[in-house]
């Protein structure tokens, strides 16, 4: 007597996979698990190559549903036909349905982790390409005014340039966030994300956070938040792309501390031009004699 499931095991694409377990469905990514009790499943959908998991709801309120693209059409049917067979009986009143989205679980896979480690990869190769850039720039430049200019001339770009590049980095950067934290939370979706106590970051402080987009794939956002769920809003056309909902006193203090900041190293960057340009044009030749 065979032991096996007879529910075939759906893999879409990206790596997901759906199957059952017991009294669970477990819709699986690369970076979190999310297990679905079939009393929270009001209905499985087949639709071609992609399977929809309702979840129950009550009356007068949109069901959520959590899918998976790129699966066989014959496993889906096959899948939604052996499913909806076992769910469980429920009453007919619309009213006791209960919400299925307060059973599921999400757990994040230890896969999140090599994903975390392979950003903070690719992040510490962009910094020390910058530095190393940046300290580049720095030294060519100083020795081109100096032997244009007197020292007194070139030595303030050692200190002058690495500080403009480095607040007109840091403004520009700050500046993206900002745009993102006024349009998204008013032109993308706006859903829940729920906090991880396993994940956190480089600092050891924040929660990592997951949210469900609208094809129903979990996503991990990070932020500063100590509440066990936040809002966050994403892109429709990149859901990857999400901030979280700030409040509108710190949206403001932001943009104008990263404007700031940007307007501060682009006076520094210019003050480094300004010095170049005059060294090169011979300004200050009369200035050096006049200090010899």
């Amino acid at each position: 007597m065979s032991l096996t499931s007879p529910i075939p095991v759906l893999r879409g694409s990206g790596g997901a996979v759906l199957q059952s377990e017991g009294d669970d469905l477990v819709l699986s990514r690369t970076d979190v698990e999310t297990r679905i009790p079939l009393q929270a499943v009001r209905r499985i959908r087949a639709e071609g190559s992609a399977v929809a998991v309702e979840l129950t709801a009550p009356a007068g309120t949109t069901p959520a549903v959590h899918s998976v693209d790129g699966v066989s059409e014959a496993a889906a049917t096959v899948f939604a036909d052996a499913v909806n067979a076992t769910l469980p009986e429920r009453a007919d009143e619309a009213g006791e349905t209960a919400d299925g989205s307060a059973l599921v679980t999400v757990r994040a896979l230890s896969e999140s982790q090599q994903a975390i480690e392979s950003q903070q990869d690719r992040g510490t190769r962009v910094l020390r390409r910058w530095v190393g850039a940046v300290g580049l720039l720095t030294v060519v430049l100083t020795v081109a005014v100096w032997i244009a200019a007197p020292a007194i001339i070139a030595l303030p770009i050692l200190v002058t340039l690495p500080v403009g590049a480095t607040a007109t980095t840091l403004g520009i950067m700050g500046l993206k966030i900002a745009r993102d934290e006024w349009y998204l939370p008013r032109k993308g979706i706006t859903v829940e994300a729920v906090r991880h106590e396993n994940m956190t970051d480089l600092f050891g402080k924040t929660g990592n956070y997951v949210y469900t987009d609208m094809h129903g794939q979990s996503r991990a956002v990070y932020a500063q938040k100590r509440a066990e769920v936040i809002q966050v809003a994403y892109h429709p056309q990149n859901p990857g792309n999400v901030v979280v909902c700030q409040s509108l006193l710190h949206r403001s203090v932001w943009t104008v501390v990263c404007a700031g900041i940007f307007l501060f190293g682009l006076a520094v960057d210019l003050l480094v031009v300004g010095l170049a340009i005059g060294a090169f044009l011979g300004l200050y030749d009369n200035y050096g004699a006049t200090v010899s």
